[in-house]
């Protein structure tokens, strides 16, 4: 097996004042730089059915999110310049940074609700198309300067849980959540030294307050920053967000959850600044580094076996109609009928004269038929040391995924908990895709920007789907 780690900076290169940060709404205009954006990635050269070398590429970007034809678009740019290297053997990953550039045209228009439902609507026609253009250009030469890297490595995993009381479920504060910091770590084949590391930790990054109007990765940044100075070499480090759709960061709020369940208000309007940043995210990486440093050596595997497998899914535009208290049904209905009768509508009849280049969604429709389509994403790695037969997997999941589904996954996912790790806004976000019983009982603002309220439904369906299929060996992969 080789590997490589790399880092290329997205930072618009013709400056980012005056430009829309993606993430709250009032859309505010980007004043300056708290710390520049990247593009980490890992390429992973490894061999299967005895012979046959592949390779895997895993990419991280300090987005809000990542559309699916933005995804697809980097997958076939980077395919074209280097052959060996197929699209479906490709992760594309936003960390979900709440301080960076639109990639979907939801935050073209600076402005509060109404600035927002006009960016919906036209967006798509109006967001920076030659940026996305200079992204995949950036891509392909991350991937060129990755594959001159690439040097023979053993790899290792784990996972811990941080005690730390330094997250929440916003919508359930005392359900006293907590994450498991994952790392999957890369050594020197000959030796300990450590090549490079990948973590994956289930927490919002929206350390920095809405009020804050200057660009940064938020504390995800702040962890690779952190690995850099303790390996001592740049670009060595990656960050996945795991599943945080309903999980925060405690920056102002406190930790006084009875409070907190009451006064949800705390949570969502926290006050935190880069200093909350930095300390969140130089704890994880210093955590993540302690974790990697201390897998036995004799857990590390000199060849392993990668396989990836995808599945197509599709999301009806419909509404869940179940019974529910009678103002909030009244609430989401409205909400529902204006996204489907009025806003999507208008978009699509706009779409009809002139497609867009890089929808924010990827839709089909007949009529009233409206659907989404996407897609989840399983990586499996294997390997034989001595007797046993370790391996991992990686969830690729489309969107902000909440706890409760991410722990249904994990659960019946063929490696078991403590060895699966969900990479949510994977290759495309379609919302926030929480539990029906989340939708019809608790509240809260997140159907609002989700296409549908069966999302999450669906993409756990389709993901326990194929991890059937792979246990049971009736589906392909690449």
């Amino acid at each position: 097996m080789r590997v490589a780690f790399g880092k290329i900076k997205i930072t618009p290169p013709g400056g980012v004042i005056g430009k829309p940060l993606a993430g709250y709404s009032p859309v505010p205009r980007c004043t300056g730089i708290l710390d520049d954006i990247y593009a980490h990635g890992i390429l992973i050269e490894s061999c299967t059915l005895g012979n046959i070398r592949k390779m895997t590429l895993l990419i991280s970007l300090d987005f809000l999110k990542i559309p699916l034809l933005v995804s697809s678009y980097i997958k076939n740019k980077v395919h074209e310049a280097h052959f060996d290297i197929k699209p479906a053997q490709v992760l594309i990953h936003a960390t979900h940074t709440h301080k960076s550039m639109d990639m979907g045209g939801e935050f073209v228009y600076p402005g509060g609700f109404l600035s927002v439902l006009k960016s919906i609507m036209f967006g798509a026609y109006h967001s920076d198309d030659k940026y996305k253009v200079w992204i995949a250009r950036r891509m392909v030469k991350l991937v060129d300067n990755l594959k001159r890297a690439l040097e023979p490595a053993k790899i290792g995993w784990g996972k811990e849980l941080i005690e730390a009381p330094i997250m929440l479920n916003r919508r359930h504060p005392t359900r006293y959540s907590k994450s498991r910091l994952g790392v999957i770590s890369f050594k020197k084949q000959q030796g300990d030294k450590l090549i490079g590391v990948i973590v994956n930790y289930a927490m919002h990054p929206t350390t920095l307050s809405a009020g804050i109007t200057k660009l940064s990765a938020d504390y995800p940044g702040r962890i690779v920053h952190k690995i850099e100075q303790l390996i001592g070499r740049k670009g060595c480090a990656a960050f996945f967000t795991g599943a945080c759709g309903d999980l925060n960061p405690i920056t102002t709020c406190g930790t006084d959850f009875e409070l907190l369940e009451k006064e949800r208000q705390r949570v969502y309007g926290q006050k935190g600044n880069y200093s909350n940043t930095k300390q969140l995210g130089y704890f994880l990486g210093e955590q993540a580094y302690r974790i990697a440093s201390e897998i036995p050596t004799d857990s590390y595997l000199d060849e392993v076996d990668i396989k990836v497998f995808s599945e197509v899914f599709s999301v009806p535009m419909l509404d869940y109609k179940e019974h529910r208290p009678v103002v909030e049904w009244i609430k989401k209905r409205a909400i529902h009928l204006v996204k489907r009768l009025f806003l999507l509508r208008v978009a699509l009849l706009l779409a009809e004269g002139e497609e867009p280049n890089f929808p924010g969604f990827a839709i089909k429709h007949d009529g009233r038929n409206i659907r989404l389509y996407s897609m989840v994403q399983y990586i499996h790695v294997s390997a034989t040391n001595g007797e046993s037969h370790p391996e991992f997997s990686i969830a690729g999941i489309p969107g902000e995924l909440f706890e409760d589904i991410a722990r249904d996954i994990t659960r019946e996912a063929p490696t078991g908990v403590g060895n699966t790790f969900v990479f949510e806004n994977a290759n495309d976000w379609i919302g926030y895709l929480f539990p029906i019983h989340e939708y019809l009982h608790a509240g809260g603002y997140e159907p609002m920007p989700s296409f549908s309220p069966l999302g999450g439904k669906l993409v756990r369906e389709a993901m326990l789907r194929l991890m059937a299929y792979i246990r049971n060996g009736i589906t392909t992969f690449s």
